[in-house]
């Protein structure tokens, strides 16, 4: 009877040697899978509110309309307002509405203010943002009693930008904009051609 419980416990542990064996064997084969954890600046769905501050410059490429000829309009500035909204990680589409203003030479003040639909395309490059927008819109144009609305607005910008942290990004901006007045009575079509550069701070969410 000894020698039977013997030969059973001899059994056993053979047998759970080989069970723990194979299961090691088992375990070694099988792939360790990696885990490719990457991380986005920006993913569908993404926002940020954009507020700007820039210097406008009149490139007066002249015209028969006094106010846009060559010499009538000096620097000027405008505040910017925006908002952004991703479709994946390097397009987004968005709103800009801003208030311009440039002095005349007669010390009068030509005002407008662009409501703009964007389409943006930014690359990243580790922290560093580059926007590129193209826009088109109108405004409302004023200029001593005379007020102009609606006119159009055609816009393209470009710049760069540096990702504090997720929630802010801060950089600097140019753009082209080109605004032309037509009128019934032809003679008095004109256009205006400005460029600006701008100072930007984007709030993310």
């Amino acid at each position: 009877m000894k020698r039977l419980i013997a030969l059973f416990s001899a059994l056993f542990l053979a047998g759970s040697l080989t069970f723990a064996q194979t299961n090691d064997d088992i375990e070694s084969e099988q792939p360790i899978v990696s885990q490719d954890i990457s991380f986005n600046m920006n993913e569908p769905g993404d926002q940020f509110i954009k507020i700007g501050l820039m210097v406008t410059f009149p490139l007066n490429f002249g015209g028969s309309f006094p106010l846009f000829r060559d010499g009538q309009l000096s620097t000027g500035g405008a505040g910017q307002l925006g908002y952004h909204r991703f479709i994946n990680k390097w397009m987004a589409w968005g709103i800009d509405i801003a208030f311009g203003y440039n002095p005349t030479i007669g010390s009068n003040v030509f005002t407008y203010v662009p409501l703009m639909f964007n389409f943006m395309f930014q690359p990243t490059y580790k922290k560093f943002e580059f926007p590129i927008t193209a826009g088109v819109g109108s405004a409302m144009e004023t200029y001593l009693n005379n007020t102009y609305f609606p006119g159009l607005v055609l816009k393209g910008q470009a710049g760069v930008f540096y990702r504090v942290n997720p929630s802010w990004s801060f950089g600097i901006e140019g753009d082209f904009t080109y605004m032309p007045q037509w009128y019934k009575d032809s003679s008095k079509n004109d256009y205006g051609i400005f460029g600006s550069a701008l100072i930007s701070a984007r709030y993310h969410f």
